[in-house]
């Protein structure tokens, strides 16, 4: 299994002016560095609590289709599979019309059913799904306890601008940040 990221989100869950509120901050000249925090703390907080929070464009390839037809979704929340794409033992694509496979919720996660009537030779190379991810396309789409943890990740690693560009975070992380995300974790077995 493979991820990628195919199209950023057009804005991010917190604004410039709702962080340097935050921060205390009513000048311009650091807008640019407030601005590459709140993208680094979006990332990290997507990254810590296993949900992607703004809309955005992601590709998962597999390797191989199990006997099941399910393909487990490594992204969430999964809003729509925009394409899906198999491979033939010759490699070749074919991409399936919508009503050959079904996008399902269950307790384990999201997932991909393929109707029964494909062949899983013509799958032979495996997969790629195209998808559509995040809880929304706004900010408060977002809910207000994941903007919280972003607010505070931008504080925290403001304070500490001087020392570590934000490029390079999380080099440490505030206090109470794993409490806020906590209800969001994906639970994951390694």
């Amino acid at each position: 299994m493979t991820t990628a990221l195919l199209t950023e989100p057009a804005q991010e869950p917190v604004s410039l002016d709702e962080v340097k509120a935050h921060i205390r901050v009513s000048h311009d000249h650091e807008d640019t560095l407030i601005g590459e925090l709140i993208r680094a703390a979006r990332q990290h907080t997507e990254f810590a609590s296993g949900q992607k929070l703004i809309t955005q464009g992601w590709w998962q390839y597999e390797n191989a289709i199990e006997p099941s037809r399910i393909i487990g979704l490594r992204l969430r929340p999964v809003q729509r599979v925009e394409a899906l794409t198999v491979f033939n033992a010759e490699g070749q694509p074919r991409v399936l019309a919508n009503t050959d496979y079904t996008l399902m919720n269950t307790r384990d996660g999201q997932c991909v059913i393929l109707e029964s009537h494909l062949p899983l030779a013509d799958m032979a190379n495996g997969l790629e799904l195209d998808l559509i991810v995040g809880m929304g396309d706004f900010g408060i789409d977002v809910p207000p306890v994941l903007k919280r943890a972003i607010l505070l990740l931008c504080a925290h690693w403001y304070e500490f601008r001087g020392a570590v560009s934000p490029s390079d975070q999380p080099v440490s992380m505030p206090s109470g940040f794993d409490a806020l995300i906590a209800p969001y974790r994906a639970m994951r077995l390694t």
